[in-house]
């Protein structure tokens, strides 16, 4: 269910600005399907859970 005001998806600049990562870095990312994307017409979306999806697996791989 979506919470109405609550933001589901983002362009790939809002999603590297929440990141803190350049549009260049999270497109190679992208490229190499370390983050999911999907299409709304000509733009590309990124959802707030495969942005939290793919901050999970680089907290488990760098965890000590």
């Amino acid at each position: 269910m979506v919470e109405t005001g609550k933001v589901i998806a983002y362009s790939v600049a809002e999603a590297a600005r929440l990141l803190s990562i350049s549009q260049r870095k999270l497109t190679y990312l992208i490229g190499m399907k370390e983050i999911r994307t999907f299409k709304v017409g000509k733009s590309r979306r990124i959802s707030a859970q495969a942005l939290a999806e793919f901050v999970t697996r680089q907290e488990k791989a760098t965890a000590r």
